[in-house]
């Protein structure tokens, strides 16, 4: 167990210091990428950092390199520091730490890059009309989408889909003990049947 433990504390590590060379340098490629191409002088910004994707879409992905390292170093920390490990008041803050960061991040920080991206990058406002039923099959009523209804409607789905899955999560989470032991009682169970499906007995000599 201890082998297990000290295995799972490397790995965290591991972990942690690849999360924070992602998160790092998705972070400053994000930010050099959302500058302009030329100061006010006309002199060209960064040239090897590209800029010319729509404007927005090398630092779109800077973002996403970065959120994907936040991510990856929240879990080598827990994986390292809270895993399989007993809870004591210095864990049990980590974890709370852990956890408020990551509901920041989930239904804070990503809902309004969402909003930043599609209300001022995309211009998805009521003046797009994405979808146009036809009247005659609605009774004569006309019905439109437009790219700011799309829009509310992935916002929407997005909270629903995250509050729903945080909940599972959570509960998994308290019933981790009990859906370990269920699962090692199948295996015992499974271990001690023949390859005929009979229940092996031991037979004393």
């Amino acid at each position: 167990m201890a082998e297990h433990r000290d295995r799972n504390f490397v790995r965290g590590i591991t972990a942690l210091v690849i999360g924070l060379v992602l998160a790092i340098g998705g972070a400053v490629w994000a930010h050099f990428a959302g500058l302009p191409e030329f100061d006010d002088v006309g002199r060209e910004l960064y040239p090897h950092i590209p800029r010319g994707w729509e404007g927005w879409l090398s630092a779109l992905i800077g973002q996403l390199v970065s959120l994907t390292g936040t991510l990856v170093a929240m879990g080598g920390i827990a994986l390292a520091f809270l895993y399989e490990k007993k809870m004591t008041w210095a864990r049990a803050s980590i974890g709370a730490f852990l956890f408020t960061g990551l509901m920041m991040i989930l239904f804070g920080v990503i809902p309004n890059e969402w909003l930043t991206y599609t209300q001022a990058e995309w211009e998805w406002t009521d003046q797009k009309l994405w979808v146009q039923i036809p009247p005659p099959l609605l009774g004569g009523n006309e019905v439109n989408i437009s790219a700011a209804a799309f829009k509310d409607i992935v916002s929407g789905t997005y909270i629903l889909v995250v509050a729903v899955g945080t909940a599972a999560a959570m509960i998994a989470w308290q019933k981790r003990d009990e859906i370990r032991a269920n699962r090692e009682k199948k295996k015992a169970a499974k271990d001690n049947v023949s390859v005929y499906g009979r229940p092996l007995q031991k037979v004393d000599k």
